[in-house]
């Protein structure tokens, strides 16, 4: 309950300007025209008077049905002040009329003709106003406006027909006090979509261009309106008045339905105004001719079933004329006259026709039969128009589902094809990936084992330097005179070293000097080197190269003298005796290359250019 009085609460104080410049125009057309209903009204100057308004507005309908224009801000303002003038002095001079005791009907019905249209004029302005709104604020509006409007009337029914036109014409000149709030607050009536509820919204959002919609809408509400029409001068189409009981209870009675069928609203109860509301005013007119018909002598019973049903009529007449004022493409004043003629044409219409048949016929059960057809006329058309629209939706809404069911499955293969497609892409993917991975295993083995390999060659090629390199080195540095014997018996053997020694060039030159010292012939000391010549043939047999421990000395002395290492050494022993670099290479098991480089160091450290040099300065070192 807190909620639905926070939501009437929250919507009033957004419409309040709106809602009191209608309850202004209401009551002060009720208090002129209507007699404050001391009685159902007047006749003739009531319903005659809208009858003529409502023939003014029906030509107006049918010029306007030919644009669709809209009125600009500015025309409409100047028509709704030009209506707040006409109806104040209309109310001024209907107070100055009723003072009079012989008062012309015809100024009197001419004045209620004025004054019925301007304020009709002065609520379709309020109710243009009320554009954009959402379902249950045009419903509160409405509703809250005749609940307000009853009171007023009801209050000023105890006070006297000058007072109550004086009132009016306040009334009248106050709504242009609320123009200015009204513009303001008209910003705020934000749409809000009723989640849940069937309303006439709902269908006028879906079916206003449906002839066939539109046409039940406006024979459900003439029949309602024709049957009101009757009901309110029944049977005899004279005014019925009411008693202080009577009236008080129409009040309530009245103020209680509109209460109720906001509560609903705000609620959101389905099809509260659509079918709820239909039912409940064909409940209203049908127990109105059951009350008719109990108290035959007491009209008054009945009258009170009637005007309220008149409120809920006038209501959601207000409430269908916003509802296409939001949906449709025409301007808010079209929509507002073809209301008028359709409910209150029709109501006076029925009124006036009652006045001139009643008194022909005075057939009771005919009046009785013809108002229980239109009333089940009016409500069967209307509800099987809303079964067929809510049924139009439904199956428009089921064929939505559908498509879209059919679009999201068309969707989801379309989308598992692709990822299907994708999974045979990236299994084909993986598979290359998987062949370049084991073709880089494969290619990086084989080039590790490539590496491998090159690394052990160039390890057996290093250690076979290495021992060629020790080989030369004991070959160069041992003593004249060594023989295998003497080699054997002065150190150990070493596997495979003896026979390298003796198939050196050296050795073997060294091994045949000594089996010469050792024959028969007397021993004598090598002769020391003397010339160049003497050292340029060490193949030849006249060459006669000493290797003694003098000519050793000489070249340890010189490699000690020039810093030589143990290797260019070497190399500087047999390059003296005559080697070329190549056989210096291959005698001491180093490459062509190496030997030149390390003969290249020799002549560098020493200072020398050539073999005859080298070999001058270890003749000069001898001597």
């Amino acid at each position: 309950m807190h909620a639905v009085a926070s939501g009437l609460i929250s919507r009033i104080k957004t419409f309040w300007p709106m809602l009191v410049g209608i309850v202004c125009a209401r009551t002060a057309l009720i208090v002129a025209c209507y007699g404050s209903y001391s009685a159902t009204d007047e006749g003739l100057f009531t319903d005659g008077a809208m009858l003529i308004t409502c023939a003014a507005f029906l030509v107006l309908l049918l010029v306007f049905s030919r644009t669709r224009a809209l009125l600009p801000d500015r025309v409409v303002q100047i028509l709704f002040a030009a209506s707040v003038a006409v109806a104040a002095g209309c109310s001024v001079a209907l107070a100055t009329l009723d003072a009079t005791s012989h008062a012309p009907a015809s100024l009197t019905f001419g004045l209620s003709v004025l004054s019925t249209t301007a304020l009709s004029l002065c609520m379709f302005y309020w109710l243009r106003s009320l554009r954009h709104t959402d379902e249950v604020t045009a419903a509160l509006f409405v509703f809250a406006a005749f609940a307000v409007s009853v009171l007023l009337v009801y209050a000023l029914s105890f006070t006297p027909a000058l007072v109550q036109n004086i009132l009016g014409a306040i009334l009248i000149v106050m709504q242009l006090a609320l123009m200015g709030p009204s513009s303001t607050h008209e910003d705020q009536l934000a749409s809000r979509p009723h989640r849940r509820a069937r309303t006439f919204f709902t269908f006028a959002r879906s079916s206003m261009q449906d002839a066939r919609f539109l046409t039940a809408c406006t024979v459900g509400m003439g029949c309602l309106g024709f049957v009101d029409g009757f009901l309110r001068g029944y049977p005899d189409g004279l005014p019925i008045p009411f008693t202080p009981g009577t009236r008080f209870a129409y009040a309530v009675g009245a103020v209680i339905v509109c209460v109720l069928l906001m509560v609903l609203t705000v609620r959101r109860r389905e099809r509260v105004m659509t079918v709820g509301i239909f039912i409940a005013m064909e409940l209203l007119a049908s127990f109105a001719l059951v009350l008719f018909g109990a108290f035959p002598f007491h009209w008054e019973i009945g009258a009170v079933a009637v005007n309220i049903l008149n409120i809920v009529i006038c209501a959601y007449c207000f409430y269908v004329i916003i509802a296409f004022v939001n949906f449709g493409d025409r301007d808010p004043y079209f929509y507002a006259l073809a209301g008028w003629v359709v409910c209150f044409g029709t109501r006076s219409v029925a009124r006036m026709l009652l006045l001139g048949v009643y008194p022909l016929t005075g057939n009771d059960i005919f009046i009785n039969s013809l108002l229980g057809a239109l009333i089940l006329i009016s409500t069967q058309v209307v509800l099987v128009q809303f079964l067929l629209a809510e049924h139009r939706e439904w199956s428009t809404e089921t064929d939505r589902r559908e498509a879209e069911m059919d679009r999201r499955e068309a969707l989801a293969d379309e989308q598992l094809r692709q990822a299907q497609a994708d999974i045979a892409s990236s299994e084909e993917a993986l598979a290359q990936a998987e062949e370049a991975l084991q073709n880089a295993t494969r290619n990086a083995a084989e080039h590790e084992a490539a590496e491998v390999a090159a690394a052990v060659a160039a390890v057996q090629k290093a250690a076979f330097e290495a021992v060629s390199a020790a080989q030369a080195e004991r070959c160069i540095k041992c003593t004249d005179g060594c023989s295998p014997a003497l080699r054997s018996s002065s150190a150990p053997s070493v596997p495979g070293t003896e026979e390298a020694l003796l198939g050196h060039p050296l050795n073997r030159q060294r091994m045949s000097q000594n089996e010469t010292i050792s024959g028969n012939a007397p021993r004598a000391k090598s002769p020391a080197i003397t010339s160049p010549s003497s050292m340029a043939a060490p193949d030849s047999p006249s060459s006669g190269i000493d290797l003694s421990a003098t000519m050793r000395q000489r070249v340890q002395a010189m490699g000690e003298q020039f810093l030589l290492s143990d290797r260019e050494v070497d190399v500087l022993t047999l390059y003296a005796l005559g080697y070329t670099q190549k056989k210096v290479a291959e005698e001491l098991s180093i490459t062509p290359a190496t030997a030149h480089t390390h003969i290249k160091r020799i002549y560098s450290k020493c200072g020398m250019h050539s073999r005859q040099d080298i070999l001058e300065y270890l003749s000069a070192y001898a001597s």
